[in-house]
């Protein structure tokens, strides 16, 4: 088969590749979130044909449409080294899987090439009446999946042009080495992060949910504020976290837990009518939709002097200031 040749089946073919890739993405993005398991992205690629019919010339194949797997390349990219396992579990649950790979069990101790899991896959037979994998039987896809610091590694390995420690100049071996090591222990650590936050929260969700209690004494941080906001109002309901966050974007000083809830105990029994009093002075959100707004309000009502009030929005200073005469709370 010349070149023409090649060429005119490759355009023939090329549309259904694409529909291959995008039909994969899907489904996998799909799969994803079915698991709760999070992603960088996902996304495919077509072989361009002048890379398609280099690789035909370099490894001289008969038949290229069989032998080259990877004219159609879909990338996962995803946080957490431990979720690759996860992604993989998916992966072969779903498709019908050609060839596999653990890249990362090919490197000797100092080579620094990229790690990652490669696939060769197709779609499973009972996909294929569906309307959108119509004509893709038999077409082959490779899947990889990496972590987000892996796919760096490999974009600058990409860019640096070396396929192995062999090509490089032994002055520049050491630092490559030395990169390599640091990203591969970045991922590692990524992972011990993640999970003491996740015992952290879980603790905190724990000792609320069993126990009804809560450490006045801890520090305040994104975490312990939302349990705190738990703690004192438990019917609470779903807020918005988003808004919760903000209260940690400010160079505000944040008061102590059992400052606030000092505050909180006194307005408790009055949060109805303030909210009331807000939205009729012109106040443009609803206490009982944002709870650090309640908290707020509270800690300003006992513990913020009137004329440092000035710089907050005139319905909420003229709120705080009447609450203050109603309760006689003293300068």
């Amino acid at each position: 088969m010349n070149k023409d040749q090649v060429a005119k089946q490759f355009r023939s073919l090329k549309g259904q590749y694409i529909r291959l890739g995008n039909n994969i993405v899907d489904a996998l993005k799909a799969f994803l979130d079915e698991k709760n398991i999070p992603y960088v992205d996902v996304y495919s690629r077509v072989k361009s044909f002048d890379s398609f019919y280099e690789k035909i010339d370099r490894k001289k194949y008969a038949d290229p449409f069989e032998n080259i797997e990877d004219i159609c390349g879909v990338r996962v990219i995803c946080y957490y080294f431990s979720d690759i396992e996860k992604i993989n579990s998916i992966i072969k649950e779903e498709f019908s899987i050609l060839e596999s790979e653990d890249k990362s069990e090919l490197l000797g101790l100092k080579e620094f090439a990229y790690r990652s899991q490669h696939f060769i896959i197709k779609l499973n037979e009972n996909w294929l009446s569906a309307p959108n994998y119509r004509r893709l039987d038999g077409l082959k896809a490779e899947v990889q999946v990496r972590t987000i610091l892996m796919h760096a590694w490999a974009e600058i390995e990409h860019k640096l042009n070396y396929k192995s420690d062999a090509q490089v100049p032994e002055l520049f071996q050491r630092k490559l080495f030395r990169l390599s090591a640091k990203l591969e222990e970045a991922d590692e650590q990524f992972i011990e992060l993640k999970d003491g936050i996740d015992g952290f929260r879980l603790k905190l969700k724990d000792e609320l949910e069993t126990n009804n209690s809560f450490d006045l004494t801890q520090s305040v941080n994104l975490d312990s504020y939302i349990t705190f906001i738990r703690y004192c109002m438990p019917n609470i309901g779903d807020f918005d976290y988003d808004f919760v966050g903000l209260s940690f974007d400010s160079d505000r000083v944040v008061p102590s837990f059992e400052d606030m809830y000092a505050a909180f105990k006194v307005v408790e029994p009055y949060i109805d009518e303030v909210a009331v009093d807000l939205l009729d002075n012109g106040y443009s959100n609803n206490l009982h939709e944002h709870p650090t707004e309640i908290l707020g309000f509270a800690y300003d009502l006992l513990s913020v002097k009137k004329a440092d009030l000035q710089e907050k929005v005139e319905p909420w200073r003229v709120t705080v200031f009447k609450w203050k005469d109603r309760l006689n709370i003293e300068e």
